[in-house]
């Protein structure tokens, strides 16, 4: 055996013996590159929707610990809730030992996000923009788990399920719509909002869609002045004004960017 050819062998023999293991990076939806040596196993997830699109990708065994107040199905029933209302559990969090955290960039403490970032832990930071952008999010995520393939199918299904959702409207006139976040003091969605696009799927205008904000403080006068012909709320347990709109409750699926947003729209084209 010529020397040429123990030298390939030994070769070979090195690289089976030690594979070479590829990181995975993407971009969060604050374009910051997460870099992973292996796909995610343990994943702490500290907003609704980012449990709904593990769940979506078939993922949901890799959750260790999930935000509380949702409507988790069955399958999560044993999954440990975290606090994030009033400040995260830090402590509880460091003793799960996550190789993901995903965190919702608007929905978060600044102070919890912030010690986030300076911790070592692997943070994806969750803020869909848009209806597209959550499909985007359901791939990513899919790559992050390594379960690519998955993703795919998750994010086509979404957007299937969206263009379909208001189907049975899509020849109807548009309606003046307000958005009640919350009663009182009257809170409501500006243009910047993601809903907006979602109004729009259900001929809806949102009345204040020339505020260039995302959610804010409307006064009595001016939801006097901007008439409109439906209220979509979120609280319809709650007492609301006069109005001769129809009121339309909004399923809690609506009101969160992950992928159970399309059930949401469903039932909201179904209603009017």
């Amino acid at each position: 055996m010529s020397s040429l050819l123990r030298r390939g062998i030994l070769l070979t023999i090195l690289v089976l013996a030690n594979p070479v293991i590829a990181e995975i990076s993407i971009r969060d939806d604050l374009d910051r590159k997460i870099t992973l040596t292996a796909p995610a196993e343990h994943i702490v997830t500290l907003a609704p929707h980012a449990t709904e699109m593990l769940l979506a990708i078939e993922s949901g065994h890799r959750i260790i610990a999930a935000a509380q107040f949702f409507d988790y199905p069955t399958s999560m029933k044993n999954i440990p809730k975290i606090n994030t209302l009033g400040g995260l559990d830090r402590e509880a969090l460091l003793n799960y030992k996550p190789d993901l955290v995903i965190a919702w960039a608007s929905g978060n403490r600044p102070g919890d996000l912030q010690w986030l970032a300076d911790s070592s832990i692997p943070v994806f930071m969750s803020e869909p923009a848009n209806l597209s952008a959550i499909a985007t999010t359901l791939e990513k995520l899919g790559t992050l788990v390594g379960e690519a393939a998955t993703g795919k199918r998750a994010a086509n299904k979404f957007r299937k399920r969206i263009a379909t959702a208001c189907r049975q409207r899509q020849d109807s006139q548009v309606e003046a719509a307000y958005y009640e976040i919350w009663p009182n003091p009257p809170m409501t969605i500006g243009g910047r909002h993601w809903l907006n696009e979602v109004l729009k799927l259900a001929r809806l205008q949102n009345i204040f869609s020339f505020v260039p904000r995302t959610v804010f403080a409307v006064s009595a006068e001016n939801l006097l002045a901007n008439p409109v012909q439906v209220v979509v709320t979120s609280q319809p347990q709650a007492a609301h004004r006069e109005t001769k709109a129809r009121i339309i409750f909004a399923s809690p699926t609506l009101g969160r960017p992950g992928p159970r947003i399309a059930e949401g729209l469903e039932q909201l084209c179904q209603d009017l």
